[in-house]
């Protein structure tokens, strides 16, 4: 009996774990991106973070500002990326006996664990500039 139930969702472990497989690996390819952004970013608007440093902004005030950026584009892209989700996982639910229930609580860790991961990100990155010494940031070029 328990054979047959595991033969009959043998195609469906298959794709949960592909789909983890792919999950994780966009994970790791956005992580990339945005850490490749605020890279480009923070190298971009260095002589602009000396000058704010020269002018009195504290180092927490610059990444502020850096983040307050990259926690809207995340909000955005959650909002639209939820409904799409939601709907994908509803109709595949619909192919089983017993349909769970999607919770909220699923939508709102995945919101955590990236926001969290990018605004770790933007911090690291931020951090370096904002700590620099404002006079060597302005000499260059």
């Amino acid at each position: 009996m328990d054979e047959e139930i595991g033969n009959q969702y043998y195609k469906e472990q298959k794709l949960s774990n592909l789909l983890t497989l792919f999950s994780l690996l966009s994970i790791l390819i956005s992580i990339v991106g945005v850490f490749g952004l605020v890279l480009f970013e923070t190298q971009y608007r260095r002589k602009e973070i000396g000058i704010r440093k020269i002018h009195g902004a504290t180092v927490g005030e610059i990444l502020r500002m850096f983040n307050k950026i990259y926690v809207r584009i995340v909000l955005a892209c959650f909002v639209v990326a939820v409904p799409i989700a939601y709907c994908i996982v509803d109709r595949w639910l619909e192919n089983f006996a017993y349909k769970a229930p999607v919770e909220i609580w699923i939508y709102l860790a995945a919101l955590a664990i990236v926001l969290g991961t990018t605004v770790a990100t933007v911090l690291i990155q931020t951090y370096r500039a904002a700590t620099d010494n404002p006079a060597r940031s302005l000499k260059k070029h």
